[in-house]
């Protein structure tokens, strides 16, 4: 079928916009009048050429073997509307398909479908997501994600010309974020991420947001509204890294964020599924690197056991070392003078370097005589530095070309969590917390493209990373 465009009412619209430019002289107005008119003619063009495509016999066989493999019917055409390029409703007939009932016995009760259970499957094997192209759903995700609140991205995308209003861009955060997360430890890889002759590093941190969470009971007489609890959460932030030989992180390769809201548990099935995904046994060998929570430790070798892997470090950040370093000195004798004190901070930091933890020790026995702070500081001491001292060879790491810190993980913790989802005033629902947390990673790691490339491959059926990659199958999700 052919498409028909009307050429020359186009160049009449041109025309008296550019007649109309003559009359107030303003380049940007042009520019607006010109943008507008060949968004809502590009639209028009493109709902025509995808009804032509609907009417096609071959086209509509391919959606419905698709459709069969899901468990869908078709149910003829249905009037529905979508979203191309200014953000406009545009409305449109598509085929509509509904989830097929199992078949029921003789004399029992066919259950009914539960309201929009259906699908409009052509539309997703075309690229919409959620009934938006491509282009305008990456912007508006993008646009929410990157400003401070769904109402500024929204008056963002209106200064391009995108109208969407904010209720429509959450919930395309939503469905998008949902549709990836079906996948989730396997939609944002890609071919280049092969670990065979390579060495990860793995960091692991919290961060802070908080919880919205509605009160329950009944509402007094007084109260107007129901009320919400606001209490502090602690997402997980995971950072992957690819590193070469000399222990500097691979260009070429993104690396991997991803956070979450599950507890630790959770969190670590979590990083087990991406380490599985992108099959960690074949890597040369693995770095974990995070503070001095036991909570991390104790997970990190069995998850080391259980994958099989050559070769394992475990690395505290030196960062958070010398921190807790300072909490041991200023157990110091207050009748030091500062310069002294800084001194002997100094050697015992450079002490720390070394791996010589029995020397701070002998020396903190040596200055911290007043015996309720000696038993403070060697507390301290012995929970912290020498429970860890296989994970604070710092000078042997550096020989062995192994990084120190978990400096990666500290900045995808306050680019990813604190600079959108810990502002002032803000609370959030799980569910929207989680959806926030893997779209705003996956966009700052640098692999937002390769979320939208298998997102389209997942509506045609034809998502298979784990065949290209050699990557082993889903297994399962981490909990939420």
């Amino acid at each position: 079928m052919e498409t028909t465009f009307d050429v020359q009412k186009l160049q009449r619209s041109i025309d008296d916009i550019i007649s109309d430019f003559h009359k107030h002289y303003d380049a940007n107005r042009l520019i607006i009048d010109l943008r507008t008119l060949l968004f809502s003619t590009i639209e028009d063009l493109i709902v025509s050429v995808i009804e032509n495509l609907f009417s096609d016999p071959y086209f509509l066989k391919t959606v419905k073997k698709l459709a069969a493999k899901l468990g869908f019917r078709f149910k003829g055409f249905k009037s529905t509307s979508i979203r191309l390029l200014s953000g406009r409703s545009l409305p449109i007939e598509s085929p509509y398909f509904a989830k097929a009932l199992p078949k029921s016995r003789r004399g029992s009760k066919r259950k009914k479908r539960k309201p929009k259970s259906g699908s409009h499957l052509g539309l997703a094997y075309l690229g919409l997501i959620d009934r938006c192209s491509a282009v305008l759903a990456s912007a508006s995700v993008q646009a929410s994600l990157l400003c401070p609140s769904f109402e500024i991205a929204n008056r963002t995308l209106s200064s391009f010309g995108i109208e969407m209003g904010i209720k429509p861009i959450r919930r395309l955060c939503m469905h998008m974020g949902n549709r990836a997360m079906e996948n989730r430890h396997r939609i944002t890889l890609s071919e280049k991420d092969h670990v065979s002759g390579r060495i990860l590093f793995v960091c692991i941190d919290g961060g802070r947001l908080r919880e919205r969470r509605a009160k329950l009971g009944r509402l007094s007489r007084d109260q107007k509204r129901r009320g919400y609890y606001t209490d502090w959460r602690e997402p997980t932030q995971i950072v992957i890294q690819w590193l070469d030989a000399e222990g500097n992180p691979i260009k070429e390769i993104a690396p991997l964020y991803d956070a979450t809201m599950a507890d630790i548990n959770g969190s670590f099935e979590l990083l087990e599924d991406y380490l599985r995904q992108i099959d960690v046994a074949k890597a040369d060998g693995i770095i974990f690197c995070a503070d001095g929570d036991r909570r991390y430790w104790k997970r990190f070798s069995a998850l080391a056991e259980t994958l099989e892997v050559k070769e394992c470090f475990q690395v505290i950040d030196y960062t958070h070392a010398k921190q807790n370093l300072h909490i041991v000195a200023d157990h110091l004798p207050k009748t030091l003078e500062s310069k002294d004190r800084a001194a002997i901070l100094k050697d015992w930091k450079n002490l720390l370097w070394r791996g010589n933890l029995k020397e701070i020790r002998n020396q903190i026995r040596q200055y911290i005589t007043y015996p309720s702070k000696l038993k403070k500081a060697l507390n301290k001491f012995k929970n912290y530095f020498m429970k860890n001292l296989r994970r604070m060879q710092y000078a042997a790491f550096r020989l062995l070309n192994l990084p120190t810190g978990s400096g990666c993980v500290e900045s995808a913790i306050r680019r990813v969590i604190n600079l959108r989802l810990k502002s002032p005033g803000i609370f959030w629902k799980r569910e929207t917390a989680e959806v926030m947390l893997f779209l705003r990673s996956t966009l700052l790691c640098g692999r937002w493209d390769n979320m939208l490339e298998h997102l389209l491959q997942l509506n045609r059926g034809q998502f298979d990373v784990g065949h290209k990659l050699g990557l082993h199958p889903h297994r399962r999700m981490a909990s939420n």
